[in-house]
């Protein structure tokens, strides 16, 4: 008999596992995940709940299948509104460009396949355009710590719904920051793999999600979710060969690591104070672990992730846009039209000297990295009001993006989870970054540091639980 509570019981990978070794069912889970959703109200973390009695009827199928040797067998998830469900409308957070899909998004289907129940579909910052939460159609999500302050984004919904105990995981995508940024402000686990590992046969419409991702409540979850989701697609010309053969997992610390972080002259906060202290508490909790931090100046860094909005890149967002874009113009919400509609002024030349540039950065970042384990930095350097977001959503949101822009603009992968929390209750995040395909160290060494940190699951009251051993298989 379990013992899961249906009110509070967690829903991380290891507790609803042993739930479900011991009687618990997942049309039991199904109808308490239901039962929280009322208990919210009005909750525009949601673009889209599915109807109960189909999320029902896929428990139902689950049971009867029997196949509990699935990686993800009854594992709620929610699903960003940027992919494609049969049967249900896509608007990724613009009304106007709502239609409904009649196929499936791969990455969709592959965790459909290895036994995830879709709760629903969640907000997002318009078309993946933004990593604050504010820029949507559908009402603005908040933070699941204190409702004043941002959910972070663009995967906003996405990073609500699993901090408040309401999925097991989010998938999302992230170009910017859109998977680690709502991670870092929720208390959760954000991973964004190595361009090309997962095919980007759908997701957004604006282009530019190098990286589909998904956020868990463990990294030990997240490894798990995110081999289901790695695969090469011969119909993706961006997809990489190694997808088929590469296996992500988590491996112990070396006893000593060298680590670089941003030199103190380097950093940027914002002018948040408690900010910088978590950071200099994650550096001295990394150096008891084991590692020897390297200061970097990170003006290599920052110059690239400025290239991302701040140069021809943003094309991309108008190329891939521009039919819907130019029709429809007034009705896309201001900060991401005034953002996609930067893309029209760059000429093939700009793309190319700007092609050029971000080479130069990539080759000195490579050289200044290549004897360390693991590049670590804060996930953003502070967070925002809702109210200061709306303020000035654009320069506000740049200063979110200062440390992840630049990842997949650099071929880079990442992993962020808590890094503590500042004296008025928000959260804020670490970030572990390494190379293309270096992922099982990034994810290793964010495993190490979470354990580490100890603390809650999210906004919940769960401990951090011990790591599922199949994530070290």
């Amino acid at each position: 008999m379990t013992l899961w509570d249906k009110q509070t019981g967690s829903l991380d990978f290891s507790t609803l596992r042993t739930g479900y070794a011991t009687g618990l069912t997942p049309t039991e889970v199904v109808l308490a995940i239901f039962a929280r959703i009322d208990a919210r109200g009005e909750d525009p973390a949601w673009i889209l709940p599915f109807p109960r009695e189909s999320v029902l009827a896929r428990a139902v199928e689950l049971e009867r299948d029997g196949q509990r040797d699935l990686p993800l067998w009854g594992l709620p998830l929610s699903v960003k509104d940027n992919f494609d469900i049969a049967g249900y409308p896509t608007a990724e957070a613009c009304r106007a460009y709502s239609r409904m899909a009649t196929k499936t998004d791969p990455v969709v289907q592959r965790l459909l396949d290895a036994g995830a129940i879709i709760i629903g579909k969640t907000n997002m910052d318009q078309f993946g355009v933004g990593i604050n939460g504010t820029r949507t159609d559908y009402g603005i999500p908040r933070n699941t710590f204190n409702p004043a302050f941002i959910s972070g984004g663009s995967t906003s919904g996405g990073g609500v719904t699993l901090a408040a105990g309401l999925v097991s995981m989010a998938l999302g995508g992230d170009a910017a920051g859109s998977g680690r940024v709502p991670a870092a402000l929720n208390n959760t686990v954000g991973i964004k793999p190595t361009p090309g590992l997962i095919a980007l046969g759908g997701g957004s419409r604006a282009g530019m999600s190098a990286s589909h991702n998904v956020m868990t409540l463990t990294v030990a979850d997240g490894v798990i979710a995110t081999r289901v989701m790695i695969g090469y697609d011969l119909d993706d010309p961006l997809s990489r060969a190694e997808a088929d053969t590469f296996h992500l997992k988590l491996t112990a610390l070396p006893d000593v690591f060298r680590f670089g972080v941003p030199s103190k002259a380097t950093r940027i906060f914002a002018g948040d104070a408690e900010a910088e202290r978590l950071f200099d508490e994650a550096i001295a909790r990394l150096e008891r672990l084991g590692g020897q931090p390297v200061e970097l100046d990170f003006a290599p860094f920052y110059a690239a992730a400025k290239m991302l909005y701040e140069d021809a890149f943003i094309a991309r967002r108008y190329a891939n846009l521009q039919s819907f874009f130019d029709a429809h113009e007034d009705q896309i919400y201001p900060a991401t039209r005034d953002i996609i509609g930067w893309g029209r002024g760059y000429s093939g030349a700009d793309v190319f000297v700007a092609q050029q540039t971000l080479a130069r950065h990539a080759r000195t970042i490579r050289q200044m990295t290549a004897d360390l384990d693991i590049l670590v930095t804060p996930t953003t350097p502070t967070t925002f009001t809702i109210e200061q977001m709306l303020a000035d959503n654009i320069r506000n949101n740049a200063m979110l993006g200062t440390y992840t822009n630049f990842v997949n603009l650099l071929d880079m992968c990442a992993v962020t989870v808590p890094m503590g929390f500042r004296g008025d209750g928000q959260p804020l995040g670490i970030s572990f970054v390494g190379q293309a395909l270096q992922d099982s160290a990034a994810a290793s060494f964010a495993q190490a540091f979470h354990t580490a940190l100890g603390g809650k699951l999210g906004a919940t009251q769960t401990p951090l639980p011990t790591p599922l051993e199949g994530a070290f298989a």
